[in-house]
């Protein structure tokens, strides 16, 4: 079992090419005590997890050498599978539904709420801690 979530600091990794997504989330985690990483390509972020130990990963619909399938099938063959979540300008119910039937966690729309962002990765880094709920698609399996 993982330690509680106050006892850590929410660790995320940021996996999306576009340079405007991750000035948004460094502006957005600058006031908290969040760690943030960011890499613009699977390859680069795979790199990253055998280094750093991530609870969240916030993951581009689209990468340049990857989809979030693939990123999610590399992570669910970890022994602790960091919660993802897919960004997407084109979030809809069939991205959202997909994601939760695959094993993800939720979807964030592009550009980022500060509200929203602070809420989904909130919740997915208490999962992931073992302290919150299971994302709805999941509860029932």
């Amino acid at each position: 079992m993982r330690a509680p979530e106050s006892s850590r600091v929410c660790t995320v990794l940021l996996a999306a090419p576009a340079d405007e997504d991750h000035r948004a989330l460094r502006q957005i985690f600058e006031h908290s005590n969040w760690k943030l990483w960011g890499a613009r390509t699977y390859t680069e972020a795979a790199g990253i997890l055998k280094e750093q130990r991530i609870g969240v990963i916030i993951c581009d619909q689209r990468l340049p050498d990857a989809g979030w399938r693939e990123f999610l099938s590399f992570l669910q063959r970890s022994s602790d599978p960091p919660s993802l979540i897919v960004s997407s300008a084109l979030a809809d119910e069939r991205l959202w539904s997909e994601v939760l039937n695959l094993g993800g966690f939720d979807v964030l729309p592009t550009p980022f709420d500060p509200r929203e962002v602070f809420r989904i990765v909130s919740l997915a880094w208490r999962w992931w801690c073992g302290q919150g709920p299971r994302p709805l698609a999941l509860a029932a399996g």
